[in-house]
């Protein structure tokens, strides 16, 4: 799938020049040049006409960290993100306070919600940030709120804020200037006392690239990240199958279809993890969970499940009994970046997968990376006399090894009929 513009970042930098963060920016995958709808956002004299403001703050939050890595767009540094009054108060969801800044968008109503809210924000260990302040009677009360306060130098008089700057300061805030175009308003603004500095003369936002993930193909990620959380126990692992008919009614389908013995018919999610032991349980909510994403070929996942089942038997051999869960969890997710169009590294960091797996995934490390490196080549039709002889050190020959191949095919075609 081809790449699209996701988000733009710009960098916000300290009186030396160093780049301490980034404001991340909305960008349209398909901008309409005649829609005047919506907030126009400005990056210095650009106008591109946007969506309603909480949807450009959403579309921003899942770009950073859904379809991109938070780490891939801004690294180590803070990332900046715009925020309405209206998501803060009542829709704000659970990120990691490190690195996001909560910017107040300009001209939000301030009422004792939002100061309540940004508060507790604070209290929580987010940075707040003012964006495009103006002090006056109605935004004083925001103060008391911020970290950090940024000034629009082309909008507003530079020396009249010097004035305030040495008392704000004093209060333990910084003072950012945005819109900085040139040497001298950087010069300028840095002797009045500014802090960090925002603007064209530092560089233009830079369109960050990549593949929008869809609202099923998110929720199928982040099923598999709960799922395969090393701390997910039954009762975490039964709710959230619950919360999900589809899930739920497949997984029903599978415990009653003839492959399990079973003295009575199981009727419902917690009967049917009982029934198949968790580990059983995740295996089969993963391989249902990338099933029912749209419009992936069926043969995927067919070798997926082929792959998944031959690394699991390897590993039952070589005495790997009470880790064979993740031979079969490796071989099932190597795959994985086919499914969603996106880079197996950018996957891998989404998902609770110990370091063990991780390395098996990325880099074909330790005995699963191994094995999964020789399932790989099997079904490439590439076993070679080097791949033999690591088998040979674990006591599979040739012949039990394509045994196991075969025995995985008709699993998985089995399978995949329920």
């Amino acid at each position: 799938m081809e790449n699209a513009p996701l988000i733009a970042r710009q960098p916000i930098c300290d009186e030396s020049l160093q780049v301490i963060g980034f404001e991340l920016l909305y960008r349209p995958q398909a901008a309409k040049s005649n829609d005047d709808s919506g907030r126009k956002e400005n990056d210095n004299n650009n106008e591109r006409p946007i969506i309603d403001e909480d949807s450009a703050t959403i579309d921003v939050l899942l770009a950073a960290y859904n379809d991109l890595s938070i780490d891939d767009v801004v690294g180590k540094q803070l990332a900046f993100v715009n925020f309405t009054n209206n998501i803060i108060i009542n829709h704000l969801p659970t990120l990691p306070p490190k690195q996001l800044v909560i910017e107040l968008l300009e001209g939000q109503e301030v009422t004792k919600e939002l100061i309540d809210a940004l508060q507790k924000l604070r209290s929580q260990k987010y940075k707040i940030a003012l964006d495009d302040f103006s002090l006056n009677k109605n935004t004083l009360s925001l103060i008391e709120c911020a970290d950090i306060i940024k000034v629009d130098v082309l909008d507003q008089s530079v020396k009249e804020w010097g004035r305030y700057i040495p008392t704000l300061k004093k209060r333990g805030i910084t003072m950012l200037a945005e819109k900085v175009e040139t040497y001298e308003m950087f010069d300028e603004c840095a002797a009045l006392g500014f802090d960090l500095f925002q603007g064209y003369f530092f560089s233009k936002p830079k369109i960050i690239n990549g593949k929008k993930m869809s609202s099923n193909e998110i929720a199928v990620l982040n099923l598999l990240n709960k799922l395969n959380a090393t701390e997910a126990d039954y009762d975490e692992i039964v709710q959230i199958i619950s919360a999900d008919v589809s899930l739920s009614y497949n997984l029903l389908r599978i415990v009653n279809s003839g492959m399990y013995t079973l003295s009575t018919q199981v009727g419902s999610i917690r009967q049917a993890a009982v029934t198949l032991g968790l580990n059983n349980l995740k295996n089969w909510i993963n391989l249902l969970a990338l099933g029912s994403l749209d419009n992936k070929p069926r043969i995927l996942l067919e070798t997926a499940m082929i792959r998944a089942k031959m690394c699991e038997a390897i590993g039952k051999h070589i005495h790997q009994q009470e880790t064979a869960d993740d031979f079969f969890t490796v071989g099932l997710f190597s795959i994985i970046d086919a499914f969603f169009d996106t880079p197996l590294s950018q996957l891998v960091d989404k998902l609770s997968l110990n370091e063990e797996m991780r390395k098996a995934l990325l880099n074909k490390e330790g005995i699963i990376g191994e094995t999964l490196h020789t399932v790989m080549q099997q079904q490439q039709g590439k076993v070679t006399k080097e791949l033999l002889n690591m088998l040979d050190q674990h006591n599979i020959d040739e012949q039990q090894f394509t045994q196991f191949y075969l025995e995985s095919i008709t699993w998985a075609q089995t399978e995949a009929k329920h």
